[in-house]
């Protein structure tokens, strides 16, 4: 049935998903080779390692790193060299295929196709999937394992665990989640206690979840197990420390913009002490100096939330924001009032229709419960640590299957 006045083919998922490479592989032509967001310089230089010598790290030299953007922008590097926008153009596939995955999940969770086509159309165009699929970061490869995760989370919880390898994906796909972007690991930590408590209450299959905590537990424990190696300590990530302290103490400075804050940092006694400890101890140092600064000043941290709160959800990039010389374009050579008017004609809608159409499927919170934890849990992640308008990302998926329920619900009824 033809229930939008568009062409046919427009009327098929695959439709745009060929869209929305298209639309992400010009947006890397026009990047190129240069740099746009100052984080590029980092995993550009991990790939280059990866590349080179096939080690995690930097220089040929092994380090605690997130290993998947090292894998996909290093196996670029090596197939095409050093270049920049064929890494660009590979993450462009990636970031079509969160636009499949993001509209099978919602066809799953919903159980109407129009409502995955919905998603998948709205998902092609969205703004910042395209601007964050032509960057060289950790999002779009974090999207991908996320909404995949999700998507196996919600179609086992439908069927009560009845499906050993649906339970596996889950667990495997929050496992390259958490290898992409560390902040996965806590998300996912969740959904499997509640799943446990799901198990114990007998409203889930025992095996299946064994087998979904084992398909996660295996692959992050092998990275921690490479980690204790270099660091001497089992463990996913050594930079949480000054990440609280960029979002605590540092705070009005980071707000200008993170060089900012490093270069403030580098003349304080915390950090020449930190700086002549070993990385570990190091990252202990600062995070301990960070909830220290914290406990000492409730008022200001209760500020800083409340700030960080709204730049989660703010609609608009900040049209005032300092971009320090030593930073790339991270506008990429946009004026702002172009980002700003580009931001508001999607922003409000989707974050409206989102939490209505989160609001009207609550009847079915038990089965779905794992879209509502991770707009929550990346909320509180980034209001407790920093918080920036691109750190809602992960939550933007979700959104857009909620608004495209609340869409559908607009149209004719579909014929079975």
């Amino acid at each position: 049935m033809v229930w939008l006045r568009v062409p046919k083919i427009f009327l098929k998922p695959v439709a745009w998903v060929v869209v929305a490479f298209v639309l992400r592989a010009g947006f890397a032509l026009v990047l190129g080779n240069g740099f746009y967001q100052a984080d590029e310089a980092g995993w550009h230089a991990q790939a280059l390692s990866w590349s080179q010598y096939f080690v995690f790290g930097v220089g040929g030299k092994a380090a605690v790193v997130t290993p998947l953007p090292s894998v996909l922008f290093g196996t670029a590097y090596f197939i095409f060299g050093p270049s920049k926008l064929a890494a660009r153009l590979v993450q462009a596939a990636v970031g079509a295929a969160v636009v499949w995955a993001l509209g099978k999940t919602a066809e799953t969770a919903s159980g109407s196709s129009r409502v995955g086509l919905i998603a998948t159309a709205i998902a092609a165009v969205y703004p910042f999937f395209i601007y964050y699929s032509g960057v060289l970061m950790s999002e779009t490869l974090y999207l991908f394992g996320a909404v995949c995760g999700l998507g196996f989370c919600v179609k086992s919880l439908s069927e009560r665990g009845a499906s050993l390898p649906t339970a596996a994906g889950a667990g495997v796909f929050w496992a390259l989640a958490g290898l992409s972007r560390t902040e996965g690991v806590p998300i996912a930590l969740f959904l499997w206690l509640a799943l446990l408590g799901l198990s114990v209450l007998g409203r889930y299959s025992p095996k299946a979840f064994a087998l979904a905590v084992l398909c996660w537990t295996v692959p992050l424990a092998g990275w921690a197990v490479r980690n204790h190696g270099i660091v001497g300590r089992y463990t996913l990530d050594t930079h949480g420390g000054i990440t609280f302290l960029d979002g605590s103490m540092n705070f009005d400075l980071n707000e200008q913009d993170t060089l900012f804050a490093r270069q403030a940092f580098r003349m304080t006694d915390v950090y020449r002490r930190g700086m002549a400890m070993s990385e570990i101890d190091r990252d202990d140092y600062f995070r301990a100096a960070a909830f220290s600064w914290m406990r000492a000043n409730p008022g200001q941290v209760l500020r800083q939330w409340i700030h960080k709160a709204f730049n989660f959800w703010r609609f608009y990039p900040r049209l005032n924001k300092e971009i320090p010389a030593a930073s790339s374009d991270a506008r990429a050579g946009m004026k702002v009032w172009i980002l700003a008017a580009v931001s508001l004609m999607t922003e409000p809608a989707l974050i409206f229709l989102g939490f209505w159409g989160a609001w009207t499927l609550r009847e079915r919170f038990s089965e779905l419960f794992p879209f509502y934890w991770m707009i929550l849990a990346t909320f509180g992640v980034h209001v407790i640590v920093i918080s920036q308008m691109r750190y809602r990302l992960p939550v933007m998926p979700v959104l857009i299957i909620f608004a495209a329920t609340r869409l559908n619900s607009f149209l004719p009824k579909e014929q079975s």
